[in-house]
């Protein structure tokens, strides 16, 4: 009788350890992370993009021709479509001292034997392109110089920021950088205060 009894109850045990051997299975639907702590953590470097590359002075010369020929380039096609007298005074400005910027920019690579080089990514060549858009597509008349000046601003505003914030190596061509800030500042201020007498316009 005693050992039917520890049958029975040895059993009852077994029995019971598979129920609750199934119900873990089920219940946790786990995977049993004991193995996979043990192994190495999963390399998730290949999944990051990748740090853009610094800029070079090469670089950095580079985009200041861009914005500087684009500027000039810019008020020279806006300025027959132009109404505005303090507008066109604008673009004038633009076509005379961005160009003299350009031309002093290369006198200083030049004499640094600095050959500009434009990055992979060129933070400039979205927005020149799209005032490019904006004025192509807008009529002679008021919205049309209200436009040119708002793209204006914001070309300026972002031009002084990324200047700096990338300043050369080089010293020679610091100095360059940090002469033409004041000009463009001066640049950002007039077109601010035609803004103000224009109204908004369209941003690109």
């Amino acid at each position: 009788m005693r050992d039917r009894k520890l049958r029975v109850t040895a059993l009852t045990v077994l029995a019971a350890s598979i129920t609750l051997a199934g119900c873990k299975g089920k219940t946790s639907g786990a995977v049993d992370t004991t193995a996979a702590s043990t192994m190495a953590p999963h390399d998730t470097s290949a999944m990051a993009p990748a740090a853009p590359a610094p800029l070079t002075d090469a670089n950095i010369m580079a985009l200041h021709d861009e914005v500087n020929v684009a500027d000039s380039t810019l008020a020279a096609a806006a300025l027959p479509k132009l109404t505005n007298a303090g507008t066109r005074s604008f673009a004038k400005l633009m076509m005379g001292e961005h160009h003299g910027l350009h031309v002093k920019g290369l006198q200083v690579e030049k004499a640094q034997k600095i050959t500009p080089e434009l990055p992979a990514s060129d933070p400039f060549k979205a927005a020149v392109g799209a005032e490019q858009s904006a004025l192509s597509s807008a009529a002679k008349g008021a919205a049309y110089d209200s436009t040119y000046i708002a793209n204006e601003v914001g070309i300026h505003q972002a031009v002084l920021a990324w200047a700096k914030a990338n300043l050369p190596q080089n010293a020679a061509l610091q100095a360059y950088v940090n002469g033409a800030a004041p000009v463009i500042q001066r640049h950002l201020d007039k077109a601010l205060d035609l803004q103000s007498k224009l109204g908004g316009g369209k941003m690109s």
